[in-house]
């Protein structure tokens, strides 16, 4: 039978149980008619497969209190005991710029729509044009996902505002998450071990991943005295500093994370896109201090592939290959027990040209022979891996994705 031994839990097979009843019987007697055609060889077969399932149960019991195993409802309860809370997704986010009389308050939570797709967008925060009647703001989509919107297609303003006469987004959203997979929350889960901690990166990196939306977070320190590059400060940080660089989520939430985590004296360094937020304190509401970070600068990828088809293809192929490649730099596209790429591109992370093909394939492969025309095809214009800095983040968007099928 199964047994918990100094490894874990050792399942006992089907064959195993079967092997183990029809020694009891030749035991007895060793002429025992034991073919699958008696009913004693029936009862067998029965009882092997009756005591290997519920071997099977036990085992889901034991797994389900190890946070690398447990599966759906199980991993959640494990999750919860390190204040680790499954992601339901996260909505995409832009940054949209007005056009309005100077002075023009746009309330936060105001509407804005796409006129190509639909999709509803929320201010996050209240901002007011300046003296020139201009004004930028992140805002972010009503709907979890990754809804998708092209540069200067978010030009409908919903809710009219006194004085407001046109928005864009200069620059195309950047894609929401789905919900997570049990993999996805076990990062998520190993990252946020740190959280109930204080003053320290660890801690820092938990309470950014607990703030609703939020998909990536990275953190570079520079605990020396000098801002000069060295093996301690490769991005040549200021002395002294670190810098906290966040894709999604809103700016407040972000800064209050910070506040309840940062430590008193090191500089707040903006190293991406910076903003800033002024934080009162939760206990102690006459202590305020400004927080300073920064989001990702987002550097769009713009793969061209080049397909031969041989004639196996379907029509569709084109959009298969751009909805795999968009899975893909998201982590969704390859299983978990493969091992590779399961939470997307990281903030800093080079984009290696060659990986490209891997979502490519993975959809021509359940075909015919068709296959990649590597020479015809290129990652923003050239065949060589799209380089990302340190405060950068690729940004993937179906529109910029070329597929020449020949």
């Amino acid at each position: 039978m199964a047994s918990l031994t100094s490894t874990g839990y050792v399942l006992q097979t089907q064959n195993d149980w079967f092997a183990q009843e029809r020694q009891f019987y030749l035991d007895i007697d060793p002429l025992w008619n034991l073919d699958a055609s008696t009913p004693d060889g029936l009862k067998m077969a029965h009882d092997a497969e009756i005591f290997y399932a519920l071997d099977e149960t036990l085992q889901q019991a034991y797994n389900s209190k190890d946070p690398n195993k447990a599966k759906g409802a199980d991993l959640d309860i494990v999750c919860s005991l390190t204040g680790t809370i499954r992601s339901n997704g996260s909505a995409s986010s832009v940054q949209l710029t007005f056009a309005a009389t100077p002075g023009t308050p746009i309330p936060k939570g105001n509407r804005f729509e796409s006129v190509t797709t639909g999709s509803r967008w929320t201010t996050d925060q209240a901002v007011t044009a300046d003296s020139l009647g201009a004004a930028t703001v992140n805002a972010t989509c009503t709907v979890v996902g990754p809804t998708q919107a092209d540069h200067d297609t978010i030009t409908r303003i919903v809710d009219v505002v006194a004085g407001l006469s046109g928005v864009t987004n200069a620059d195309p959203a950047t894609p929401g998450t789905d919900a997570q997979t049990n993999e996805q929350l076990r990062v998520t889960r190993a990252t946020a071990v740190g959280r109930p901690g204080n003053n320290q990166i660890d801690s820092t990196y938990g309470e950014l991943y607990a703030v609703p939306g939020v998909r990536r977070v990275k953190i570079y320190e520079n605990d020396t005295d000098s801002a000069a590059v060295s093996v301690d400060n490769p991005h040549g940080l200021p002395r002294k500093s670190y810098a906290v660089i966040v894709d999604g989520g809103t700016n407040e939430d972000i800064a209050m994370a910070i506040y309840l985590k940062k430590n008193p004296g090191p500089l707040l360094y903006q190293a991406g896109t910076p903003f800033e937020v002024e934080v009162t304190s939760p206990k102690y509401p006459t202590n305020k201090k400004v927080i300073r970070a920064s989001r990702p600068i987002y550097v769009d990828m713009l793969p061209v592939i080049h397909v031969v088809n041989d004639g196996t293809l379907p029509a569709n192929a084109d959009q298969l290959i751009k909805e795999a490649m968009m899975e893909y730099a998201a982590g969704d596209l390859i299983p978990a027990d493969v091992g590779f790429k399961i939470s997307g591109f990281d903030i800093g992370e080079t984009v290696p040209f060659s990986t490209i093909f891997t979502p490519v394939n993975k959809v021509i492969g359940a075909y015919g022979n068709s296959y990649v025309d590597l020479p015809s095809s290129s990652l923003n214009g050239v065949q060589a891996n799209a380089v990302i800095a340190y405060n950068q983040m690729s940004r993937w968007t179906e529109s910029n994705i070329t597929v020449v099928i020949t």
